[in-house]
């Protein structure tokens, strides 16, 4: 049977059935529709229907990628994290994240006790930026030369 748009065929434990799920500015709508009373045909059809009649009164889809939630920084693959280490001291830091060419994720720290709060959201920020610039431009050279064209101010 070919692929249904919105509609999952669903087993689980004693349930067996069609569920029609999507997701609209951030709520979930979801259904399900059971094989038992009339067979998984007419269960279906009223997946179906209620499909179309769901997506007729929803918004458009957006594509739009909005900052998550949970990312207090404002910059997208920066975030403030605030870790206690075994001798119980809090140690609050800032990490930049990027994708690499080879698959991998790149990463870099910065202490806010080292650096102080600014200075090392700065230079998470643009070592980011550094790591983003290696997928489109020359071969990455490591997180040193990325840290060094920070600190001369090349991300200011």
């Amino acid at each position: 049977m070919n692929r249904e748009h919105l509609i999952c065929r669903y087993e689980h434990n004693y349930f067996r059935g069609w569920v029609v799920s999507t997701k609209r500015r951030g709520k979930r709508f979801t259904r399900y529709f059971a094989d038992r009373p009339r067979g998984p045909a007419a269960a279906l059809r009223a997946a179906r229907t209620f499909r179309d009649k769901l997506v007729s009164q929803l918004p458009h889809p957006t594509k739009i990628k909005r900052r998550d939630v949970r990312n207090t920084t404002g910059v997208i693959g920066v975030a403030r994290v605030k870790e206690r280490t075994r001798a119980g001291k809090i140690m609050v830091r800032y990490v930049a994240s990027w994708p690499k060419r080879n698959g991998k994720r790149g990463k870099a720290s910065f202490s806010v006790g080292l650096y102080g709060e600014k200075e090392a959201f700065r230079l998470a920020v643009c070592c980011r930026r550094a790591g983003l610039q290696t997928l489109t431009g020359p071969a990455a050279t490591g997180p040193a030369a990325r840290l060094s064209a920070c600190s001369l101010g090349a991300c200011s």
